[in-house]
């Protein structure tokens, strides 16, 4: 068996003084979590709703189109675009874009840049359009 230890009236004073901060930071967690806390106990009720359940459905549908999607890709794609596009943009504003027709455009095609770039889009737009026209049947369907 363990021996009781004696406590100090300081060390006492200090335990005692752990143990309110304890207590007023459960009280605190307790009345951050009530929210939460009421939402359980009403979600079955809301669930049955069938205005809350129509307008939670596409979020409920996005957690399953997440789980089907490349997140790293769509993320670095996401990067890639906006801080090449605000570059893009800001040359554009500093330098103006110039007007070219068909002439300049086959001129234009001859730079390795523009090359890649319409390669680029090019295969994106190869990959989404069938991806979109299966997605968009779907919808028709409905």
């Amino acid at each position: 068996m363990s021996k009781a230890k004696n406590l100090s009236a300081e060390e006492y004073e200090q335990l005692l003084a752990e143990i309110r901060e304890l207590k007023e930071r459960l009280a605190e967690i307790e009345e951050a979590l009530l929210p939460l806390r009421l939402l359980a106990e009403h979600l079955p009720h809301l669930m049955a709703d069938l205005q809350v359940f129509k307008a939670s459905a596409p979020i409920i549908s996005m957690l399953n189109i997440m789980d089907n999607t490349d997140l790293n890709a769509l993320g670095m794609a996401m990067m890639g675009g906006m801080s090449c596009g605000g570059e893009a943009l800001r040359k554009v504003a500093e330098e103006g874009a110039p007007r070219i027709g068909l002439l300049g455009m086959l001129k234009a095609m001859r730079d390795p840049e523009v090359q890649k770039g319409l390669g680029l889009m090019l295969t994106l737009l190869k990959q989404l359009g069938p991806c979109m026209e299966k997605n968009l049947e779907m919808l028709k369907a409905e």
